[in-house]
């Protein structure tokens, strides 16, 4: 059976169409109009870098390899590809457990311990640096890359909990009953039944962390010493000179740090799409 129009959220007025593909069309430009001047300026001589004009006479692709081996953008690579893998994938672990709780298993509190939760959605980093820093003096952590993962996970739990909680409000209590007589446990119930159904969700969200932690700079800045755990952000960064600096190859280490974010994205897309649309749905 086809769907009408309307039903499938198309308007059918022609000056509509118009006006959300216009709208569509200035939105792409603002987003890729500074994706493109990086990329352009990466493809530059020196003495182009500081030139009026958009695009390289003669484009320089010896810049990537060259950025590449003069910054080490190779242990910059490993150190945000550990910390960001592994801050994810513990942060979806914990959200999914405090998600479940929330939801499914009933306990005195659980509103107002989930309210407390949510208060780190509001609240920036930044505003936690200093007790955050003591902290992990204290811990024994300032200046590792756990230390920083542990920190990743703290801020990115309470946007991970909220999410997975609305995907399991949308599951039907009978089932959760039902795997319980058979003799489910409350772990095999979450992992065996509603991880597989939570598919969506676990891709929104680890685009969403994957995007915040790779590209973070300022608790990496605050809990990071040593160059040698430097994450790619602060390695980049570290190549802004005071007087001068190589800007052709710093957009060539930008461009090149930018694409695992678009390999993450474009893996997990359907997922994503058919989490945000199901979120939609059920709001």
């Amino acid at each position: 059976m086809s769907l009408s129009s309307e039903a499938a959220g198309i308007p059918r007025h022609p000056l509509t169409r118009f006006s959300l593909s216009a709208a569509a069309v200035v939105l792409a430009f603002v987003v890729l109009t500074p994706v493109v001047w990086v990329f352009s300026l990466s493809l530059k001589t020196p003495r182009e870098t500081l030139s009026p004009g958009m695009f390289p006479a003669n484009p320089q692709f010896g810049n990537y390899p060259i950025a590449w081996v003069r910054f080490g953008l190779g242990q910059l690579f490993l150190n945000s590809a550990v910390i960001t893998v592994a801050s994810v994938a513990l942060t979806i672990i914990a959200a999914m457990c405090a998600a479940y709780a929330f939801t499914k298993v009933r306990f005195r509190g659980s509103e107002t311990l989930f309210s407390v939760l949510l208060l780190g959605v509001v609240i920036p980093p930044s505003a936690l640096v200093v007790p955050l820093l003591i902290q992990m003096r204290y811990l024994g952590l300032y200046d590792t890359r756990l230390g920083l993962t542990l920190a990743y996970v703290a801020f990115g739990l309470p946007i991970a909990t909220l999410v997975f909680r609305g995907f399991f409000v949308s599951i039907p209590h009978e089932i959760i009953e039902a795997a319980r007589l058979d003799g489910c446990s409350e772990n095999r119930i979450l992992w065996r039944i509603l991880a597989p159904l939570a598919r969506g969700a676990i891709a929104t969200v680890t685009i969403l962390l994957f995007l915040a932690n790779w590209n973070e700079f300022i608790l990496a800045l605050v809990l990071l010493r040593d160059n040698a755990s430097f994450t790619l952000p602060l390695g980049i960064n570290a190549q802004l000179g005071q007087y001068t600096s190589e800007y052709q190859l710093i957009a060539a280490a930008s461009i090149i740090a930018s694409l695992p974010i678009f390999a993450i994205y474009l893996a997990l897309q359907g997922h994503f799409e058919r989490g945000v649309t199901e979120g939609a749905l059920k709001a």
